[in-house]
């Protein structure tokens, strides 16, 4: 994993960017921050913001001529937050007396500072707290400058004079009735070790660096209205400010332009976007001063502009709360220093992986690229939890494993010849197919492992549509298309996966796969690109739908696209129209086709971190009012456990007597392996009329209380596992027996896992009390 790749790409993440008050206030008051205090009522915080940022902040303060309100995006909801106006609240309801400050030792070097303005007096105090010697020249026979010129409502001549003594109180030297003009300046220059020149009115030409504010390479440095060319007040004190910078770095003999583009004003490159934003208009003040509760109303309307589209969008990043910056970060800091931590692990693994985070930046920053290759760099270096994604493993294990696999190629008409036999069906479109069968396989069938599991009884259904209408012979393969895998970080399965499918679809001679699952398509897309690919559900739209009049009454439905088809607009496309032509009227939710959000399974999250796979499910159905169409198995089982009607397409396309398919449940983990198995020995039996080995029913009837039940789904712990449990107890009789309650309890590790049963036998019954399982190894000596 390359980590210096990685910081670039959290370092283009501008959620950290300051808003354009910020970047428009010359001197940078931290303008969020400072009106989030008043909005708490917190005028003493927001007063210690102005003091530590604004140069004389209770002149500043009152008289500044606030170019940040201009640039403010409130603008255009509303009119601008008044940050002027509450700045002269915060000074009225938060001032606090100075503190104390102790001179620093004058080591550093002589510095003269002509003129007593504001850019004079910021360079002057800025250049005395770093330790040089300061001599102040002014004019007349006090300092302020044109200060003086703003008393009035605002500005009161004793505040300016309070704030003004304080310059004399440093120490700084101050030498009033002082003139320098050319030639007293040409002996400063000699004299000191640097000057700044802040008299507005000088009028000897200068050549003035625009970054710097050095005069040529003389250690001569201006500031004020010589640089602004304007009366601004705060201006003015950031060119003070930004010579002092200067100055210090010249004495020092360092570079005086490196890192210095964000120095005054800049273009932030933060957009706020408040096209959704409410309307609402300036608080108005009832006197000379807003009331605390007026101030406080106006930091209300604050948008506190940030980038935050993609934590919008996503429930992980916002449980989180965390940026793609700060994300970025926090792996760095695990992969580098303390490689792997319990808390990176969870949060790592709490990412569906759905890209909309990268849909939504417009720096095309996508955390979900950036969290796979954490998994695969956690897997490599040994540090994944194997809890994480156990289950989904085996599931994918058992999924290309003899109990559900299957390949098979269409029927001939020789092999399905006592079809023919019938009138009633040999004019079916399935019979048709197979009579028309050539031996080359143009189609194979692939409707993934989920689809199975959830729709077992609809598996043939589709497949005998397939054959009826595609042109050309199609087969069937059952088994996992290896998304478990990918999502997991183990490169090393997928690999075994894609080389597995790859052999199947060359015997086959390079048929087109058909897919049903969303997971499928993006797996093959990424993996398979050299497998030619169509989806079942356009096949649908082409070819016509077998059951064209189901629709019992008009009914409006909100689409949920799966995650996996975020850039296929063909098929997102495609099961709106078949909605339609069977009468359903749709209507879009807010975040839809290539904005669509996850349902919560995706990146095996299910399986990692429940509480966040629920904290998906929560907010998807809440986005809309209408029941909700998917065409993915899991979305639909995830949204019904969540209380939320959800059709599937197939409910649709194949709706059951007496069912609303828009409560079918989520099949258990241990039925979704029971149907699997069924829809290979129903398809073998009835299809290509092959002889199958029915499953032995188990010798050991178990009785599940519903509690017990739940608490295997929340454990992942199938049926099989407890009866394995069972079995292994009673064959070699190694068991716990508590005589108080008449309970066994029993144990059996399979693979790293260990399985505890407790449990009560009556005659050939076992009544099953309580499960658990762990992956400590107990050692027995």
């Amino acid at each position: 994993m390359n980590l210096d790749k990685l910081l670039e790409t959290g370092d283009r993440c501008i959620f950290l960017e300051p808003p354009t008050c910020t970047a428009n206030c010359p001197v940078h008051l931290e303008i969020i921050e400072f009106i989030s205090e008043i909005e708490k009522g917190d005028f003493q915080k927001a007063y210690k913001l102005m003091e530590k940022k604004l140069p004389f902040h209770k002149i500043i303060g009152r008289i500044c001529d606030h170019p940040c309100e201009s640039v403010c995006v409130r603008n255009e909801a509303g009119g601008a937050i008044s940050i002027s106006e509450l700045e002269k609240s915060v000074l009225e309801y938060g001032a606090a007396k100075p503190k104390k400050v102790w001179p620093v030792p004058k080591k550093k070097g002589k510095i003269a500072v002509v003129g007593s303005g504001l850019s004079g007096l910021t360079a002057a105090v800025d250049l005395d707290k770093k330790g040089y010697e300061i001599v102040l020249y002014e004019k007349t026979d006090r300092l302020g400058g044109r200060l003086w010129n703003h008393i009035g409502d605002s500005l009161k001549e004793k505040t300016l004079s309070e704030e003004l003594k304080q310059v004399e109180d440093k120490g700084i030297s101050i030498q009033f009735n002082r003139l320098i003009d050319e030639n007293s300046l040409s002996d400063l220059l000699s004299e000191y070790d640097a000057v700044y020149l802040g008299a507005s009115d000088w009028t000897a030409p200068l050549e003035i660096d625009k970054i710097t504010f050095q005069v040529g390479e003389l250690n001569l440095f201006a500031g004020g209205a010589m640089v602004t060319q304007n009366d601004s007040v705060i201006f003015s004190a950031s060119s003070g400010r930004r010579a002092a910078l200067s100055i210090e770095r010249f004495l020092s003999k360092v570079s005086l332009t490196d890192s210095r583009d964000r120095e005054g004003i800049f273009e932030t490159p933060l957009k706020q976007d408040v096209s959704e934003t409410d309307v609402l208009p300036k608080v108005e003040k009832q006197a000379s001063v807003y009331s605390q509760e007026e101030a406080i109303q106006e930091a209300k309307r604050c948008i506190k502009c940030q980038c935050r589209k993609c934590m919008d969008g996503c429930n992980h990043l916002r449980k989180y709360d965390i940026s793609p910056y700060a994300y970025i970060r926090q792996i760095n800091h695990s992969e580098r220093i303390i490689l792997g931590t319990h808390y990176a692990n969870k949060m790592i693994n709490s990412c569906t992986e759905c890209g909309l985070c990268q849909e939504e930046c417009f720096l095309d920053i996508s955390m979900k690229d950036v969290i796979q290759e954490t998994r695969e760099s956690m897997v490599e270096r040994n540090k994944m939890p194997v809890s994480a994604h156990d289950f989904a493993l085996k599931d994918m294990a058992f999924s290309n494993s003899s109990r559900f696999s299957l390949v098979r190629k269409q029927p001939s008409k020789e092999a399905s010849k006592d079809l023919f036999y019938y009138p009633l069906i040999s004019f079916s479109d399935y019979v048709k197919g197979l009579y028309h069968g050539t031996g080359k396989t143009e189609y194979l069938f692939y409707p993934g492992c989920q689809l199975p599991a959830s729709y077992p009884d609809d598996i043939k259904g589709i497949y005998e549509y397939l054959v009826g209408h595609m042109k050309g012979d199609v087969g069937i393969y059952l088994g996992c298309c290896g998304a478990p895998a990918d999502w997991a970080g183990r490169q090393d399965l997928m690999g075994e996966n894609v080389a597995a499918i790859k052999k199947v679809w060359e015997e086959m001679e390079r048929p087109t796969f058909i897919l049903a699952c969303s997971s499928c398509i993006r797996v093959f897309e990424k993996y398979l690109p050299e497998i030619k690919v169509r989806s079942l559900w356009d096949i649908y739209l082409e070819k016509g739908l077998p059951n064209k009049n189901w629709i019992k009454s008009p009914q409006t439905l909100s689409v949920h696209d799966a995650c996996g088809t975020r850039e296929n607009s063909e098929l997102q496309e495609s099961i709106r129209k078949i909605a339609e032509s069977l009468g359903y009227t749709i209507e879009e939710m807010k975040y839809s086709k290539e904005k669509t959000k996850c349902c919560g399974y995706g990146g095996l999250v299910y399986y990692a971190n429940r509480e966040q796979a629920d904290g998906f499910v929560a907010e998807r159905i809440q986005e809309s009012p209408h029941d909700i169409l998917v065409y993915c198995t899991m979305c639909k089982d995830l949204f019904v456990s969540g209380g939320k009607r959800t059709y599937h397409l197939l409910d649709l396309i194949y709706p059951k007597d007496n069912e609303d398919g828009a409560v079918k449940k989520m099949p258990t983990l241990s039925e979704r392996h029971q149907n699997r198995s069924l829809v290979k020995r129903s398809l073998l039996k009835e299809i290509w009329r092959e002889d199958v080995d029915e499953p032995v029913p188990d010798d050991y009837q178990l009785v599940i209380p519903e509690t017990v039940r739940q608490n295997m789904e929340d454990r992942y712990i199938l049926l099989e596992d407890v009866q394995a449990v069972i079995k292994n107890a009673q064959e070699i009789r190694k068991r716990f027996y508590n005589p108080d309650s008449g309970d066994y309890l029993a144990s059996l590790k399979i693979e790293h896992v260990t399985f505890w049963v407790q449990y009560a036998q009556e005659d050939d019954k076992f009544l099953i009390k309580s499960v658990y399982s762990h992956r400590m190894e107990i050692v027995e000596e």
